[in-house]
């Protein structure tokens, strides 16, 4: 249940609607610390219009390199969670590795994220649902079913969306209650056992008050046994979940308008599937290729703790929006969101004990925000205040270690507030200057208790601030075609090493990272051919935080440090070809020279000219689809979309060990719909190449072997069916 500091939170809010002002076609999008965008898609016009400034803007006016999707769109590409983003997205990349579970979310755009899921660390790329950030990668693994559109901005996004969004961000925009009467229904059915179902209900209670209702389920069976657990029920990478959402929108009068949303999700899942492979025969685990399975699918472990892994989400959010007047409008959104975990990783994936981490977490945050808008003539301002606070923990009571058993535990509690402005003004009808500023200020208080070298636990208190920015200037050639030039600074919070098994003198504070990003860009139309955005980049990273991971006499130690600076540079495109009435081609690419320039003295397993873990040189996605109307009024529609991602390290320390081969996918959808009874019946595949590739990998030299996470999406046949009312 909600507690005390929501309902506060919410009273606020709502004590803003009573000041009688109502929602303006311009909020009915995103809004909050880091409230990237709201965007929609807008099929007559082939326009996408978006807040991520705060306001309502056409993706043409918006000096920012952007990617949105509807959700039709997500539907037909073969995109229904996070996951597959990477698949259609330039420069981003999302893998999983944490505790095991496949609903975390691993997310780096052009070479910037956390690759850890524990409460001390921070997200590099921001997650929000609806402008509510989502504090932690565990659980963010969102289905993308029933949503209405999802953006993803790359980039810095310091003053506007705040910290932690030092790649760039991610923002999900489900669909509003609205006055008309709508139902839908989805399903699936294919090879894996898998079965999906949706719900989508939209109606109007009265003229003022309408609500919607989402509700989705998943199951897939796995993929492998676990060998060493006779009568384990669950198999390797299993997926059972279940979603909802609930949404009420009221409009008392032309002036206010408040949304009341509330979400959830409850998944259960098989360990995410992993091989291990030699590198070391001398390495002091003992382990040897004997000890591992001879299937790559199965799992090894004899611990029963380590195969089923969990994850359950809370959330709850209220925004009122109120019309002060012509010219200024307010908003204010308050949330609460609860997560919790279960999972775990047996690092040698065998039954020898010698290194095993059942573990469990939870997190709680609320977050509030509030926001001016205004627009006089050419001028036109954005100005807020936001809140953020959270309490969480991690926790291994029962870990085994060279067969000896252990007790880990850490919590943290976060507070962190911001002021920002931001402004353009019309130079003339073309030319347009912008820029803005924030101030973040961030506390952390954090412990640590580790009983073989941490022991009594130890307690840190830090804390950090910083100015962020802004400036850029767009010139429009054409109604339908700008240039942009933006310069962006971005700041991610210093924080703490998730795992200090190197005692009190490795549970140490590393300090903030500070990101300037320069870029060019050039987007909109060429006739009605070609809808494109393309960009050209710049990246200086200064006290960039890396991971190093290794094993130690006395346990995986995971050292977190500045290691001095790194820059990237690129380009990026996408565009949308009309080739006939007919057949048309999206696609998109991605370049990124991703280097670390610098190491600072003290600094282990990074060293200059490494490449920043989970950084592929190239993303390229590609398209072809036919759509054909029949005589009967009827419609054909078939596609491919294929990826590419190039090879990567698992690990900022590069060599062979953590070396990530490329990735190539290929998914086909043929779809027959009857617009007249509102049916569309598809059948499908993805990964239809079986195409099995490596998403993490963490090489333990000294113990002797590297770990490696798999992939999960492999390749599937099936059915999917979809009406409305």
């Amino acid at each position: 249940m909600p507690s005390r500091s929501f309902w506060f939170v919410s009273a606020c809010t709502m004590g803003l609607v009573g000041a009688g002002v109502p929602a303006t076609a311009a909020d009915t999008g995103a809004s909050s610390d880091t409230e990237p965008t709201a965007a929609s898609e807008q099929p007559e016009a082939g326009d996408i219009v978006v807040t991520a400034r705060k306001r309502q803007e056409n993706i043409v006016d918006t000096p920012l390199s952007i990617s949105a999707y509807g959700g039709q769109t997500l539907r037909d590409r073969g995109v229904p969670n996070i996951h597959q983003l990477d698949t259609i997205v330039p420069s981003l990349t999302v893998t999983n590795f944490g505790a095991g579970n496949v609903s975390d979310a691993t997310i780096f755009i052009r070479g910037i994220g956390t690759a850890d899921h524990l409460i001390l660390t921070d997200p590099g790329v921001g997650v929000y649902v609806d402008g509510v950030y989502l504090g932690r990668s565990m659980g963010a693994n969102l289905d993308l079913a029933n949503v209405d559109h999802v953006e993803v901005l790359r980039g810095p996004q310091g003053t506007l969306s705040g910290r932690n969004t030092l790649g760039g961000a991610v923002n999900i925009v489900t669909r509003q209650p609205d006055d008309t009467e709508h139902y839908e229904f989805t399903g699936s059915i294919a090879t894996r056992l898998r079965a999906t179902a949706g719900f989508y209900g939209n109606t109007p209670i009265t003229d003022t008050l309408a609500v919607s209702l989402t509700g989705s389920f998943e199951h897939r069976n796995g993929i492998g046994d676990f060998i060493n657990l006779p009568g384990e029920s669950t198999k390797v990478g299993q997926i059972d979940k279940f979603g909802g959402r609930f949404a009420a929108k009221w409009t008392p009068s032309l002036n206010a308008s408040f949304l009341l949303a509330v979400d959830g999700s409850d998944g259960h899942y098989g360990m995410s599937p992993m091989k291990n492979v030699i590198i070391n025969p001398d390495g002091f685990s003992g382990l040897t290729q004997a000890d591992l399975p001879k299937n790559e699918n199965d799992n090894g472990t004899e611990n029963p703790e380590i195969p089923k892994t969990s994850s359950k989400d809370l959330g709850v959010s209220l925004t009122s929006t109120v019309k002060l007047d012509d010219h200024l409008s307010a908003k204010l959104i308050g949330s609460e969101r609860y997560s919790a975990y279960s999972g775990g990783l047996d690092d040698d994936d065998s039954p020898i004990g010698f290194s095993e981490y059942p573990e469990t977490g939870h997190a709680r945050q609320y977050t509030a925000e509030g926001t001016l808008n205004g627009e006089y003539g050419r001028f036109d301002f954005v100005t807020g205040a936001y809140f953020f606070h959270e309490k969480g923990n991690a926790n291994q009571p029962d870990y085994v270690y060279l067969d000896a058993p252990g007790q880990f535990f850490i919590n943290q509690t976060t507070r962190s507030w911001a002021v920002y402005a931001h402004g353009g003004f019309k130079l003339t009808d073309k030319l347009k200057i912008s820029g803005g500023v924030r101030y973040t200020d961030d506390h952390k208080r954090a412990y640590a208790f580790i009983e073989c070298c941490l022991s009594p636990g130890v307690t840190r208190r830090d804390s950090w601030n910083a100015v962020t920015w802004d400036v850029a200037v767009d010139y429009k050639i054409r109604p339908d075609l700008a240039a942009y030039a933006t310069v962006q600074r971005g700041y991610e919070s210093g924080g703490y090493p998730a795992r200090p098994y190197g005692g009190a003198a490795t549970f140490v504070a590393y300090d903030p990272t500070y990101a300037t990003n320069y870029e060019v860009g050039l987007k909109g139309r060429i006739g009605d051919i070609l809808r494109f955005s393309s960009a050209l980049f710049y990246t200086q990273y200064k006290d960039l935080a890396l991971q190093y991971s290794q094993t130690t006499a006395d346990g995986y130690l995971t050292i977190t440090a500045n290691a001095g600076r790194s820059r990237t540079w690129g380009a990026e495109f996408e565009g949308d070809l009309k080739l006939t009435r007919a057949l048309s081609l999206v696609g998109s690419v991605g370049y990124n020279n991703a280097r670390v320039t610098k190491v600072d003295a003290g600094v282990i397993g990074v060293a200059k000219g490494d490449i920043p873990q989970l950084t592929p040189r190239w993303t390229v996605a590609v398209g072809p689809q036919l759509r054909v109307p029949l005589a009967s009024g009827n419609i054909v529609t078939a596609r491919v979309d294929t990826s590419y991602r190039s090879s990567m390290y698992g690990q900022s320390s590069n060599n062979d060990y953590n070396y990530i081969k490329p990735r190539y996918l290929t998914n086909f959808d043929i779809s027959y719909e009857i617009p007249g009874k509102q049916i569309t019946l598809s059948v499908y595949g993805t990964n239809i190449f079986n195409e099995v590739y490596d998403t993490s990998r963490v090489d333990q030299y000294d113990a002797g072997f590297t770990e490696i996470i798999r992939s999960n999406d492999r390749s599937e046949f099936g059915v999917k069916f979809r009406k409305a009312f």
